[in-house]
């Protein structure tokens, strides 16, 4: 359930709460509201994200008080993280400092639970790339874009393109990669509108082009996943051009490949993940 001040979001073994801004009165009584509910139907470990507060209400910190009691009978907790210098300076004042253990970031919050994120291609790894790229040819470029049904690339499969923006997927735990890749016409339209110049051929002017949207896919990509605990390090894309240039992943491990079709035509992207 989420509103917008306040998001949370269950996982298995853990939950998140997550502030999106500091709270009033009517949004604090709804967080309080929700802290209830988890009291009463949820036995997860609790991590907190705070990067967005500098504040929270003491009705706000009783409840969640109440909450890290509520589970200790059970030997879990409610750990608080991205607590700011201002917000730790607000805790103190308020006593409850040393109420809740704190954590620099949600990777050590969840260290302690024993519980982390599952690396895996499945839809909670896979979708955010899938909303980034739709998000981004239609910003970027006026292009709408809807994809297809995904399949897991079999050894051996042609799959080629023209032009390919292609960024590794590094973190502590995994690698991976993305590659995103357009036949010439797609591409040149794409570049044509999102430029605002009409290209007849795939030059030096536009190539890099490619490099920039799967940058700011990943980036897109990279900043849900991060949210829910996968660490993605930042990355430099990189592209291949050629006609009909195919493909290797960067790591051993499944591939995942997604079609798309646009009012510039058709485009695929790969997503790629080893542990």
């Amino acid at each position: 359930m989420s509103n917008t001040a306040h998001l949370i979001d269950k996982h298995e073994g853990y939950t998140i709460v997550k502030f999106n801004q500091e709270l009033d009165y009517n949004q604090s009584k709804k967080f309080e509201a929700d802290i209830e509910g988890l009291i009463k139907n949820d036995t997860n470990y609790i991590v907190v994200d705070c990067e967005s507060v500098g504040t929270i209400p003491m009705d706000c910190l009783r409840t969640l008080l109440k909450l890290h009691l509520h589970l200790k009978k059970d030997n879990k907790f409610v750990r608080l993280y991205h607590v700011s210098p201002v917000l730790m300076t607000y805790l103190k004042k308020e006593g409850v400092d040393t109420t809740f253990k704190i954590t620099k970031d949600i990777k050590d919050a969840l260290a302690e639970t024993g519980f982390s994120p599952k690396k895996g291609l499945d839809a909670e790894f896979v979708n955010p790339f899938l909303s980034a790229t739709i998000h981004v040819l239609k910003v970027q470029a006026q292009v709408e874009a809807k994809s297809g049904p995904l399949h897991v690339k079999k050894s051996g499969e042609p799959q080629s393109g023209d032009v390919s923006g292609v960024i590794g997927i590094v973190s502590d735990s995994f690698n991976g990669s993305v590659v995103i890749s357009f036949p010439e016409a797609t591409f040149l339209k794409v570049m044509s509108q999102m430029l605002g110049e009409e290209y007849k051929e795939i030059s030096k002017d536009i190539i890099d082009g490619a490099g920039e949207l799967t940058n700011m896919i990943f980036g897109q990509a990279k900043i849900i996943l991060n949210e829910k605990g996968y660490g993605i390090k930042t990355a430099i894309p990189s592209v291949i051009s050629g006609k009909n240039h195919s493909l290797s992943a960067l790591t051993k491990g499944p591939v995942v490949v997604v079609p798309f079709e646009t009012n510039a035509g058709p485009f695929f992207v790969e997503i790629c993940l080893s542990n």
